[in-house]
């Protein structure tokens, strides 16, 4: 019963949700540093590793592919990454704030969109004990 109620696209929601809100905290982080002199910006990632983890488990020999795929869905998490490179001022503080707003509000409406999914699968999931 257990694994009917976290499938594989629970699962993934669940780590999306995560990822968003580890993308929040570090945004959030940024514009609060954005007046700290040789603060760098930081960036998440997630999205690349996961996909070409789940691409090698699909394509590996085993015969287990979908337990070998719910598994690198269920060891997969966001990567937090240093700007190095950037700096938008003379105090070498590489955060630009106008962007840094702009990526909280698009990762608003993608955590919206989550948790929308999550409760259209516990909706059905609803339905579907209940017989209806």
């Amino acid at each position: 019963m257990a694994s009917l109620l976290y499938t594989n696209s629970q699962l993934l929601l669940e780590r999306a949700m995560n990822f968003q809100w580890t993308k929040q905290v570090t945004i959030n982080d940024n514009i609060v540093n954005a007046e700290t002199p040789n603060y760098k910006a930081k960036y998440v990632t997630f999205e690349e590793a996961l996909d070409a983890s789940i691409r090698t488990a699909l394509h590996s020999g085993d015969k287990r592919r979908l337990a070998a795929v719910r598994s690198t869905i269920d060891r997969s998490q966001p990567i937090v990454h240093v700007a190095q490179a950037e700096s938008t001022r003379m105090d070498d503080n590489g955060v630009n704030v106008t962007d840094q707003e702009t990526e909280a509000v698009r990762n608003a409406y993608q955590m919206q969109y989550t948790i929308d999914s999550i409760n259209s699968n516990l909706s059905l999931i609803r339905t579907l004990i209940r017989g209806q």
